[in-house]
């Protein structure tokens, strides 16, 4: 059955208003739909989104489409630059803090470090869909101006990020309802189930184990999660740590600690006795050396060598580098 259906933009840009007759149940997933509407409104299909405006998202291309999914009517979409230049006055020699492979023109921060925009705006907008209610630099701070901290961590405003991110008007709007609603959430106690979305409690303070209601219904298996990390509850046993290694509770530093100490030794190269888990110097996520180089790079998007655990990058380690020693087992903390 054909529906008629309009679309708009979050800024209320009037070029990509559209009224549109299409078959529900002939489109079986959002990039069906994102095809259509690319013909509509003369766009490239990656040059907008879809957005979920309950939940301040968008649509990722591979999510289905089914009678239950609410498109709304409007269909609200975001609109992304063709392209994000940097200003001649802010390009910088310094390596993208994320890829410092990178050749495109990089921007400079203002805790200066550099960062393609484009991966500035991938980094922030992942933050946000994890949680995040400020923009924090995940740079190894090479500047020696915080002491021992291991990474930047300073503040960016959401006015620099749409400066040096070249925010579209619809992206800002997005960003701007995303903190709203992350801030909100962390202020009432709350958390957004990772699987449905749906606002969520815990028993108390001390509990981690958050059970969703609104999977319990239907897959009542899978409907519970951590608080602290926003994974899958992996334990069934009552226990006070989820099972995920990444997760910042003290019992998963100490299960991740017992993992760096007894974990086996390798051979990496022309290097022996290299132990084959490591966390990431960034981020602290444990990641397994399963083949080829030394050369790691984490789900964080940072790289590092796997043997001596420098940064990859010129001033670090390389390709062409020999690393002058095995690191240890590493300590890590809080």
């Amino acid at each position: 059955m054909a529906n008629r259906i309009n679309t708009e933009t979050l800024s209320g840009d009037r070029r990509y208003e559209r009224s549109i007759t299409i078959d529900r149940s002939k489109v079986k997933s959002i990039h069906e739909l994102k095809k259509i509407l690319a013909v509509k409104l003369g766009l490239p299909i990656e040059r907008f989104d879809v957005v979920k405006m309950a939940e301040a998202l968008v649509y990722e291309n591979q999510e289905p489409v089914t009678s239950n999914t609410n498109l709304g009517n409007p269909i609200h979409i975001i609109v992304h630059p063709e392209t994000r230049p940097v200003f001649d006055h802010l390009v910088t020699s310094a390596k993208d803090m994320i890829m410092d492979f990178e050749e495109e023109k990089r921007t400079v921060m203002s805790c200066g470090h550099g960062i393609v925009p484009d991966n500035l705006y991938d980094l922030c907008w992942n933050n946000l869909k994890d949680g995040a209610v400020q923009f924090q630099c995940p740079a190894i701070d090479t500047f020696n101006v915080r002491g021992n901290q291991k990474t930047c961590d300073e503040i960016w405003t959401l006015y620099e990020l749409t400066v040096k991110a070249q925010l579209s008007a619809d992206e800002r709007i997005l960003f701007e309802m995303r903190l709203s609603k992350n801030s909100i959430q962390k202020e009432n106690g709350v958390q957004e189930c990772p699987f449905c979305r749906c606002l969520s409690i815990r028993a108390s303070e001390k509990n981690n184990r958050v059970r969703c209601l609104n999977c319990y219904k239907t897959k009542p298996d899978n409907a519970e999660f951590c608080w602290q990390c926003l994974h899958p509850w992996k334990v069934n046993a009552a226990a006070d740590f989820c099972g995920n290694l990444e997760c910042t509770t003290a019992k998963g530093l100490h299960m991740s600690q017992d993992i760096l100490r007894t974990c086996a030794k390798k051979t990496i190269d022309q290097y022996r006795d290299v132990p084959a888990v490591r966390a990431c110097p960034s981020c602290h996520a444990l990641v397994e050396h399963e083949r080829g180089c030394k050369r790691m790079p984490c789900k964080c998007k940072y790289q590092f060598c796997f043997v001596c655990l420098k940064p990859w990058r010129s001033d670090g380690c390389g390709y062409n580098s020999k690393c002058v020693s095995v690191a240890p087992c590493q300590v890590i903390s809080q």
